[in-house]
């Protein structure tokens, strides 16, 4: 699901972002187009949408989804800091070894 969610937000992403700057026509084609992509969006999304409020998950749920959310992002932002500095260190090193050649 998430998969269908983020293909269809990117596509519609995509196509706005060409639009700038293009004749009229063309502009309405890709308007149509999107129309199309959100509607499939729309019924990917559907079954979420027709839940009764009992059917719901506790407010608290969102909540725990939410910092845990918050928990990972910081740890993903660490590690990548990381990989960077690692590479970075890795790429110097390379440079170094390669100036030495006799």
């Amino acid at each position: 699901m998430a998969i269908t969610v983020r293909t269809h937000l990117s596509l519609l992403q995509g196509y706005a972002d060409i639009m700038e700057g293009l004749s009229p026509e063309l502009t309405r084609e890709i308007l149509c187009v999107m129309a199309e992509k959100a509607r499939e969006l729309g019924s990917a999304l559907q079954p979420f949408v027709d839940q009764t409020p009992s059917a719901r998950p506790a407010i608290g749920d969102y909540r725990r989804v939410r910092e845990r959310t918050r928990q990972l992002m910081t740890e993903y932002r660490h590690l990548l800091g990381r990989l960077h500095d690692t590479l970075s260190e890795s790429h110097d090193y390379v440079k170094g070894a390669g100036g030495t050649h006799s």
